[in-house]
């Protein structure tokens, strides 16, 4: 796998829609798991003493689990922070190769072609946070929820800026005549 894969730049599209859903998934995973982890620990030993001690079980699992469940909170701001981050990679990306005009055709249908996909999988995430069972997990990321929502929108504009600058460093590469 070479740096200088071209073609890579037209799919980096289809890789920010894949790996946004499964970061919000797998968060949303972790989140639900350790709210439901900590909610059966209290059911299954609250009012239990422990052994040696005269402190109480629940006590004891809100000061340790609770910790953990905590750290999992931060998954909501954790999620956006790294999608925001893959559409500043895509613009990077786009700066960093210089392709030659005949390039952007193919880079447009490709573009097309994405938010086609992207309204499939808006609907599709859409009927998944509806479900009863993970929507009260759902409601707690906005902003990853926002983007996800409304990822047709979102890809159309990535799309539309990735290749704005595209053109402007072809035309620098026009000029200085060089391309890879």
């Amino acid at each position: 796998m070479g740096l200088n894969k071209k073609g890579n730049a037209i799919v980096n599209i289809f890789l920010f829609m894949v790996v946004s859903l499964i970061i919000v998934f797998i968060s949303v995973v972790f989140v639900y798991m350790g709210n439901l982890v900590k909610d059966e620990l209290h059911e299954s030993l609250d009012n239990n003493t422990v052994l040696n001690d005269s402190s109480n079980v629940s006590a004891v699992i809100d000061d340790n689990f609770g910790a953990v469940t905590g750290a999992y909170g931060s998954l909501y701001w954790i999620s956006i922070f790294l999608i925001v981050g893959m559409v500043i990679a895509i613009f990077i990306h786009s700066y960093l190769i210089t392709y030659k005009p005949v390039m952007f055709i193919p880079y447009i249908f490709v573009c097309i072609i994405a938010v086609v996909v992207a309204v499939g999988i808006s609907n599709g995430y859409e009927t998944i946070i509806a479900d009863d069972t993970l929507a009260n997990t759902f409601e707690g990321f906005l902003g990853a929820n926002f983007i996800l929502l409304n990822l047709p929108l979102w890809v159309a504009v990535i799309s539309i800026i990735g290749g704005v600058i595209m053109v402007i460093r072809m035309k620098q590469a026009q000029s200085t005549g060089f391309y890879y």
